[in-house]
């Protein structure tokens, strides 16, 4: 059996049983409640009484229905309905026979530092009323007798004692204040480009305005629930916590804001592919990315350790001292044991998004670093991405991968901004756009172009195979003759088994995967008679696949 007890001052006036705790926990509380109010407006003995209604007996005060007393409720206690009913009247009545006080206060109320919190007073007492704090350092507090309210203010963290009464009747209580274990500011809406977005774009953008938002102390942590759609946009329950702090718990509402993709074009690209072959946690890229400049960042990485998963993630991290904001867009894939699919599905996805302008803007706490991907790998997988960042704001950021033991649910963290944070590692960037024309004659030689081939100039920073680097190349192509003509663009794959995808004239074309020296066609076209023809081709070279390969314009005249 489950007893619930309703107190008055120092005694029990009433015990509810029952076999269920819920149940019996929340009539206990309505039956404080109500209890509470009357003692508010002043009610005395003579209100308390106990008045049958059908089988069942009812307390009213006044004219408020405190509690009903029905057959089962008797029977649990040994008792008939009109004996228990008496009986707990009884007990309110030798309650509210002698002046008293209320109070409208829980016990274990905590008021929150640098808040307040306004207590209800009330009753039947005489005389003039005063109210004192222990310790008024830890907590102040005063009456508003006009409202008759209490007003208690968080000075500072600790537990003290409020007195408060007449000279005929003396209380007093305990009061804490604690700091809360974390903030959140209001109001939170995502930046996106589009509502159409994959939801893992959408989803990584609706967590960023809401960790971006969300503030806590030392030694607290955060936890995030599941995103679920709301009128709002989004919505999630968020719960705060840690020892000794005030537990912060509240539903919360993101938005969403349309924005436009930054038109900034990147000036270089930042590969992370040494090692390849990661055996442990370490950074394998650190690079700065001044404000206003755009980049793109290429990664591709095998876990090598024999027995550890490895996490690998890209980060952008914030060390001044005010918000950051980068815009996002791309895709990574894996983990997996194939590097040629892996490099591919992310390159693919890539331009899917780059076309369709599909991106999200982060902004980073000071402070803070923000993953803007990751992908946990057990021994022998492989990770692979590729992503185009743009910092709107005016301050340099630095771009991160690394590498680390198991997986973490902390997509944002404070970092230290000592020197090791404001230095580049190592030289791992290189120059965005190679430029290329490949001009072909109707019936004349083939045209080549080798696409993933460093340059042999000695003072270029070689990337080999140019992974990462966007071909923009035009293809001319003339027919003197007097018949219209069809021509090829070919490609072969020179260096070995591959995959590639290429952008000719607006239509996205993939390869699907190549042996060595295999060819496949990207395009067949028709040179009128006497005329020309121009046509874009744009491809990036990609990771896993081998380079370079050969693209080849041609034409067939017999």
């Amino acid at each position: 059996m489950v007893i619930g007890e309703v107190r008055a001052g120092h005694s029990v006036v009433i015990r509810l049983r029952g076999t269920q705790l819920s149940d019996i926990e929340t009539r206990t509380r309505l039956v404080a409640t109500r209890l509470t109010q009357q003692g508010l407006r002043g009610i005395t003995a003579d209100d308390i009484r106990a008045v049958r209604l059908d089988s069942s007996y009812v307390i009213m005060a006044g004219d408020g229905l405190l509690v009903t007393v029905d057959k089962v409720t008797a029977d649990l206690a040994d008792s008939r309905p009109s004996d228990l009913a008496e009986q707990w009247a009884q007990n309110l009545r030798r309650v509210f026979a002698s002046p008293y006080l209320c109070l409208d206060w829980a016990s274990g109320t905590v008021v929150p530092l640098g808040e307040s919190r306004r207590v209800r007073y009330g009753g039947t007492y005489a005389g003039q009323l005063s109210v004192s704090s222990e310790d008024p350092t830890v907590i102040s507090v005063s009456l508003d007798p006009d409202k008759q309210v209490l007003v208690i203010n968080g000075i500072a963290r600790g537990t003290t004692r409020i007195k408060i009464g007449t000279e005929a009747i003396p209380a007093s209580f305990p009061v804490r204040c604690l700091p809360w274990a974390g903030t959140i500011t209001h109001p939170i809406a995502a930046q996106l480009t589009t509502p159409q977005a994959p939801d893992e774009v959408v989803q990584a953008a609706v967590f960023n305005a809401l960790w971006a938002n969300i503030n806590i102390e030392p030694k607290a942590s955060v936890h995030i629930g599941q995103l679920q759609r709301s009128f709002a946009g989004w919505q999630s329950a968020v719960q705060i916590t840690g020892p000794g702090y005030l537990p912060r718990r509240e539903t919360v509402n993101i938005g969403v804001d349309l924005i436009s993709a930054p038109t900034t074009s990147p000036e270089s690209v930042l590969v992370s592919n040494e090692p390849e072959r990661v055996t442990g946690p370490g950074t394998l890229l650190r690079e700065s990315l001044a404000g206003g400049e755009s980049c793109r960042l290429l990664w591709h990485h095998l876990n090598d350790n024999a027995s550890v998963p490895l996490t690998f993630a890209v980060r952008v991290v914030n060390t001044s001292d005010e918000p950051a904001k980068v815009f996002i867009l791309g895709d990574e894939a894996g983990p997996s044991t194939d590097e040629i699919h892996s490099g591919h599905v992310a390159m693919y996805d890539f331009w899917r998004m780059l076309l369709g302008s599909v991106g999200y803007v982060a902004t980073v706490p000071p402070a803070s670093a923000w993953q803007a991907y990751q992908c946990t790998t057990v021994p022998s997988r492989i990770v692979s991405g590729i992503c185009q960042m743009t910092n709107i704001g005016p301050e340099a950021v630095m771009i991160e991968v690394v590498a680390r033991s198991g997986a973490s649910d902390m997509p944002l963290v404070a970092v230290d901004t000592d020197a090791e944070h404001l230095s580049r590692l190592s030289e791992f960037r290189y120059d965005a756009r190679q430029t290329a024309e490949l001009f072909h004659q109707i019936g004349g030689a083939w045209s080549f172009l080798r696409i993933g081939k460093p340059s042999t100039d000695p003072d270029i920073v070689q990337l080999p195979g140019h992974y990462g680097v966007l071909y923009d190349i035009t293809v001319n192509v003339d027919n003197a003759r007097q018949q219209p003509v069809t021509f090829e663009i070919v490609t072969t794959a020179a260096g070995g088994a591959g995959r590639g995808v290429y952008l000719i004239d607006g239509h996205l074309t993939d390869t699907g995967t190549m042996r060595p020296y295999e060819e496949r066609r990207l395009w067949r076209g028709l040179v009128a008679a006497g005329a020309s023809r121009s046509l874009s081709v744009q491809t990036i070279p990609q990771a896993g696949s081998n380079y370079p390969v050969m693209l080849v314009v041609r034409s067939f005249t017999r």
